[in-house]
């Protein structure tokens, strides 16, 4: 297998739509989705439960432990600074770009436990956030539509194999 496409990016830049596109046809794996499975509960619950500390702790070592073409990660994952570097290192990181404004009218009315703290946190997260993201290999315009960037993905993989 060639080295992996991590896919990072802020809540509601698109990579859960991605994903969908993606898994018909490669092997793709959900970060979030392979916590909920490992810790038997959904994400806010773990929160809740847990705290965010914990949830980055078990959230990077998975990212350490996965295997598969794409692996999309939670928004955080930039958190930890070792994140960035490790992807870098084992494979090539992709980050979609939004414009702040774009990623809250998707967000704001979800229940990820980070939107429970209004609009000004979550900008002040996105701000946070965003030059950690533009550490990324490869930055794609996510408004440009998800078919747009999976068809970049699929270029980028064809160019890698």
């Amino acid at each position: 297998m060639s080295k992996p496409f991590y896919i990072i990016g802020f809540m509601g830049t698109g990579k859960t739509s991605v994903k969908r596109y993606l898994e018909t046809t490669n092997h793709v794996v959900d970060l979030d989705e392979q916590l909920e499975r490992h810790a038997g509960m959904d994400i806010p619950s773990f929160f809740d439960q847990h705290g965010e500390v914990a949830f980055r702790e078990l959230e990077s070592e998975l990212l350490r432990s996965t295997k598969a073409e794409y692996i999309m990660t939670g928004g955080g994952i930039v958190e930890r600074p070792g994140n960035i570097k490790w992807m870098k290192a084992h494979g090539t990181v992709i980050a979609l770009d939004l414009p702040f404004e774009l990623c809250w009218e998707r967000i704001r009315h979800s229940s990820r436990p980070l939107v429970k703290g209004g609009k000004e946190n979550v900008r002040a997260l996105y701000d946070r956030r965003l030059p950690l993201y533009r550490e990324a290999d490869i930055v794609l315009d996510a408004s440009r539509g998800t078919e747009d960037v999976v068809r970049q993905l699929n270029r980028l993989k064809e160019e890698n194999e």
